[in-house]
């Protein structure tokens, strides 16, 4: 009776692994969703999209971007933790809920344990843009009339709270942080002049560089950009800050092995294509892939510096909290 008991296990074990093997080797077999913790239409769900279409030629099944934003990318990405390990709902994302699981909104899951990273997408810097007629033109002179005059002159974000006192403590330099809901409106009263400097994305201010009415200081990558070749780095400047968003593609934790390889190798393919590179550069990212270990030591990276910031600038806890 042992031995028949035993063979029985062994002949479950055989078909749960074949089973397994066989669902990962015809994977996919029906359309994939893709979800985005982000709003349409903005240049994050642009490059998403532009993914999206291109993984789905490589997949050979429709891939189906749905937007769950809110909570700072935490409802989206909890709809990916919580999704079946199967790779038919995957995650456009980034490294959002680590930097809230330290500063908050908390998420309801581990960011470090709930996916299984897959590739980097692309990384997106920030810039900081003034009016034309602000009395520095370039990041070295606004340094040097905010070092001059601490406190006099203004910038404006949306509610990037960490980011704008994380800049002013490592150039050591006081601004007046005004926080707006959004990103049009920011740029807006930089633009009429209302405040004096405005920090976001490359994405959401390039079309007013581009037309002249804003003028680009510098940007937040330790590289410069191709989409803004002549604005340098904070970093040429001598400022300790290198800070871009990244997007990446992330499954439930769990998910197989094949079905992870096989998202892996069709979005390394896809970050190199041309024409998807060229498009990515035209809104002011960058187009760059990675292999599943990189991406999952580069979270974990990520949180660990997010984690020593926090310990040694507390100043950015209460910031965060009163956004």
């Amino acid at each position: 009776m042992a031995t028949v008991r035993a063979y029985g296990i062994a002949l479950l074990a055989v078909a749960t692994l074949w089973s397994g093997s066989a669902s990962a080797h015809d994977y996919p077999d029906h359309p994939v969703r893709l979800v985005v913790p982000y709003p349409p239409g903005g240049s994050t769900d642009l490059i998403a999209r532009l993914y999206a279409e291109k993984l789905s030629k490589e997949l050979g099944q429709a891939v189906v971007v749905d937007n769950r934003p809110g909570a700072a990318t935490n409802i989206g990405s909890e709809a990916v933790a919580r999704a079946k390990p199967d790779g038919y709902t995957i995650l456009f994302g980034g490294g959002g809920p680590t930097i809230n699981a330290i500063f908050g909104p908390m998420p309801s899951f581990d960011p470090l344990a709930a996916f299984a990273p897959i590739s980097l997408i692309a990384r997106v810097p920030f810039v900081v843009a003034a009016n034309p007629k602000a009395p520095f033109s370039n990041i070295k002179e606004f340094l040097a009339a905010a070092r001059s005059a601490p406190g006099k002159y203004s910038i404006s974000s949306a509610q990037l709270n960490l980011y704008v006192e994380l800049l002013k403590n490592r150039a050591g330099i006081r601004l007046l942080h005004i926080p707006y809901k959004g990103g049009a409106q920011a740029a807006t009263d930089a633009i009429a002049g209302q405040v004096d400097s405005v920090y976001a994305l490359v994405p959401v201010l390039l079309p007013h560089l581009q037309a002249g009415k804003l003028k680009a200081l510098g940007i937040t990558s330790n590289k410069r950009l191709e989409a803004l070749p002549a604005t340098p780095t904070f970093v040429e400047n001598g400022v300790d800050y290198d800070i871009t968003i990244w997007y990446g593609l992330l499954a439930p934790a769990g998910t197989p092995k094949p079905i992870l390889n096989r998202l892996a190798a069709a979005t390394q393919s896809i970050v190199v294509e041309s024409d998807f590179v060229q498009k990515v550069n035209a809104v002011g990212a960058v187009a760059i892939a990675s292999q599943p270990g990189e991406l999952s030591a580069q979270m974990r990276a990520e949180n660990a510096t997010w984690q020593t910031v926090a310990r040694t600038i507390p100043a950015l806890l209460q910031s965060t909290a009163n956004k």
